[in-house]
């Protein structure tokens, strides 16, 4: 996986990385559904965000949780012809993230 196609995150006590891409001019990002990640986008609307996963600094982006599976699958349609994909065993459980573009 490309350093440049990360973002790191964290929100209450959770820290982790997310792979993501441009779609549809988008910055998306593949999730399964039911994840502390997506139940705190759910409630706040937001993610504490850096594009540079060697910086200890964040940045408090708007996001949006998209559950639409016409569109959860064009995004890992995509990812797949592309070579860039990390799920494999289709997307019933999988939602997407998607950044503001601000």
């Amino acid at each position: 996986m490309n350093k440049k196609s990360l973002i790191k995150f964290y929100h209450d006590n959770e820290k982790g990385l997310m792979h993501y891409v441009i779609f549809e001019r988008d910055v998306v990002v593949l999730s399964e559904l039911k994840t502390k990640k997506v139940d705190y986008i759910n409630e706040h609307g937001k993610l504490n965000v850096s594009f540079n996963v060697d910086s200890d600094t964040f940045d408090e982006v708007t996001v949006t949780v998209v559950t639409d599976k016409e569109y959860v699958g064009k995004v890992y349609n995509y990812m797949h012809e592309i070579n860039n994909a990390y799920f494999f065993d289709g997307y019933d459980t999988l939602c997407v993230i998607k950044f503001d573009k601000k």
